[in-house]
């Protein structure tokens, strides 16, 4: 019999790591279905299994990529509860912003959002593009989170902005 154990700079290493990959967040309408239950005891939970998003809007890259630490009075709160500041130095907790500027995807419910790590761009896309047109992502990469919720209607005004913590 022997014990293991991932140590917390096994997890920052990793993170690290993880870290300096390209990332791309896939949108999608998910499933109307999925609208009624979310005021039930159970609402719709995503399968750990999943490899991808059920009915693409369309990518975006993240805005941001950085390392930050759970603080009680941190200024970053995520939608799950979690609270948050901006590290000084690697952490096991990679924040992902996804930012999706107003204009971007009028007229659309956004009911799940993929985070996919090492994408494949097109030839010539400009590194500092953020909103992805049709044929701009070859293959999405490896799905690293997937958030399932509620659906946001993005009007033509409407600008998105959410913080995902991929926790090694």
């Amino acid at each position: 019999m022997s014990n293991k154990v991932l140590t917390t700079r096994g997890r920052e290493v990793l993170a690290e790591v993880l870290s300096e990959l390209p990332f791309v967040a896939a949108l999608s309408a998910g499933d109307p279905a999925w609208d009624a239950q979310w005021a039930e005891a159970n609402p719709p939970t995503p399968d750990l299994g999943a490899t991808y998003i059920l009915d693409l809007i369309g990518y975006v890259r993240p805005t941001i990529v950085d390392f930050v630490e759970p603080d009680p009075d941190g200024a970053l709160v995520t939608e799950e509860g979690g609270v948050y500041s901006i590290a000084t130095g690697v952490t096991r907790y990679v924040r992902v912003r996804v930012s999706v500027p107003a204009n971007a995807f009028p007229g659309v419910y956004v009911r799940e959002i993929g985070i996919f790590a090492d994408p494949e761009f097109a030839e010539g896309v400009p590194a500092g593009k953020t909103v992805l047109e049709e044929g701009d992502v070859v293959a999405p990469g490896d799905l690293m989170h997937l958030l399932w919720s509620p659906p946001q209607f993005l009007n033509a005004g409407t600008a998105y902005s959410r913080n995902f913590i991929l926790k090694v």
